[in-house]
């Protein structure tokens, strides 16, 4: 265990006006966490300090854009001056896109790794230290089912390829961490009902002329279903409870749908297959 107990310590989401981040900030807040909430626009931000305040712990609100190195290494000197030290930090803040490869410009590619690729990395190197200096903390970072199988969807090639960036770097820093006394532990969701794939609105050709609209995403064809009577889609609340019970547990993969289990097994069945294969 990395932390002991989380009552009385201090938290960092990003990506926290909406989804998934505002419901980790809200459940760390319920086990008696003070909460740094953190997103590019302020004024969703401060109502969900708001809600925070009311579970009788602190909250503060800052606009931070994870893209820029700059603002997240503000943001943790923010949260450092306020409340002394930070204690687990949720790597949170994600975009998407959505339709095949070829129908996205370099900076639609460029956009996505800024957000869920460097959003990650700035916010390690801003608090990662500080963390190895108190010889505590945890890192969670969120991942997703479509970055641990990644040809489970298709047309979503961007994202996909950004989250699997993510798992890598969070299996790889978890091993270097660990005799330092920080814990690190990737978030895996599946379908969970946020406003994420608005986000392929705000993209940066989001604004030009396009001939036709961009391929939905869709399930591979022939890919292994979910285990039946497992649900498809969970709350974002679902899934902070998740998280912060394997926070608290300190593990490495946080799976939130069980039933993704075949969509895994046969993808990593076909990896093992083609070992056996080299031997030939």
């Amino acid at each position: 265990m990395t932390l002991e107990g989380l009552r009385g310590r201090t938290a960092v989401v990003t990506g926290a006006s909406s989804g998934i981040g505002r419901a980790l900030a809200l459940r760390l807040a319920a086990e008696g966490m003070n909460v740094v909430v953190a997103a590019r626009r302020l004024e969703p931000l401060d109502s969900v300090a708001e809600e925070i305040r009311m579970l009788d712990v602190s909250a503060l609100a800052v606009a931070c854009d994870v893209g820029s190195h700059a603002q997240v290494q503000a943001l943790a000197d923010r949260a450092h001056d306020e409340f002394g030290a930070v204690h687990v930090l949720c790597n949170n803040a994600g975009v998407t896109t959505i339709g095949e490869f070829v129908e996205h410009e370099t900076s639609d590619w460029e956009w996505v790794y800024r957000i869920v690729v460097m959003g990650v990395v700035h916010g390690i190197r801003a608090f990662l230290p500080r963390m190895i200096k108190q010889r505590s903390g945890h890192i969670l970072n969120t991942g997703s089912q479509a970055g641990l199988v990644p040809d489970g969807w298709l047309n979503h090639g961007p994202y996909t390829s950004a989250k699997a960036a993510v798992t890598a770097l969070s299996v790889a820093l978890r091993a270097e961490v660990a005799a330092h006394g920080v814990g690190i532990s990737l978030l895996v969701p599946g379908g969970v009902r946020t406003s994420i794939l608005t986000t392929h609105d705000q993209r940066p050709t989001a604004g030009e002329d396009s001939s036709a609209e961009r391929t939905p995403i869709t399930a591979r064809p022939a890919a292994p279903a979910r285990e039946s009577g497992t649900p498809r889609w969970l709350e974002p609340e679902d899934v902070a409870a998740r998280a912060v019970a394997g926070i608290r547990r300190n593990e490495a993969f946080i799976i939130t749908h069980p039933g993704m289990r075949p969509l895994a097994a046969e993808y990593f069945g076909r990896i093992l297959a083609a070992y056996d294969g080299a031997s030939d």
